[in-house]
């Protein structure tokens, strides 16, 4: 009995077959991790866009059902919007209810002032990956009652987003980054083509 378990195979890897396997492992990780680190870019680029779109829409659609004057603007303090001159991008906004005084229509309604007014959607806020441009330096967006942007208000109209890949093309032969425009009805549109976001500012 003593003499079987001396002469027991013994089960394991050899040094040829450990290396082989490594170096495998290494071939799948140097294919497979680019391939995952674009995904995830993609993917946060996408539901960043996302964002700015849903909120414009969101705005718009708030004006029309509580006709009343809906303003999207930068805020980095959630309780404020921003000067056109404060510094830091286009990452963290608010949308709030721009009514001066509800019993009347006056002409600082929309003026893009919380006074005391209803904030509907506080501290929405980007990833820091993310950088974002507006046309002009604009940072804020009214909507009126009747769902198109104030005349008098210089809006928000483009915005660029861009993050350490710039405008090259990815998945698709779209651009990495996005173009959204915000049309004179007050509907945002995004948009993928290289040549549309150089038009827009670029990266």
């Amino acid at each position: 009995m003593l003499r079987f378990k001396m002469h027991a195979k013994q089960s394991g890897f050899t040094l040829i077959e450990l290396l082989f396997t490594i170096a495998l492992l290494a071939v799948i990780a140097g294919i497979g991790l680019p391939n995952l680190q674009e995904f995830v870019r993609n993917s946060r680029m996408s539901a960043s866009a996302n964002d700015i779109i849903s909120d414009f829409n969101f705005a718009r659609s708030e004006a029309v059902k509580r006709r009343v004057p809906i303003t999207l603007c930068k805020s980095q303090n959630g309780t404020a919007c921003d000067a056109n001159s404060a510094a830091g991008p286009f990452s963290r906004w608010v949308i709030f209810v721009d009514d001066a005084d509800p019993a009347l229509v006056e002409a600082e309604d929309g003026n893009g002032t919380i006074d005391a007014d209803e904030v509907i959607l506080r501290d929405r806020e980007l990833p820091e990956s993310i950088t974002v441009t507006t046309d002009n330096g604009e940072i804020r967006a009214t909507f009126m009652p009747t769902g198109f942007p104030r005349i008098e208000t210089a809006n928000v109209d483009l915005f660029v987003l861009c993050d350490v890949r710039g405008n090259v093309a990815s998945a698709g032969g779209d651009s990495a980054a996005r173009a959204i425009a915000v049309l004179p009805t007050g509907r945002p549109s995004v948009f993928r083509s290289q040549a549309t976001v150089t038009s827009f500012g670029g990266c």
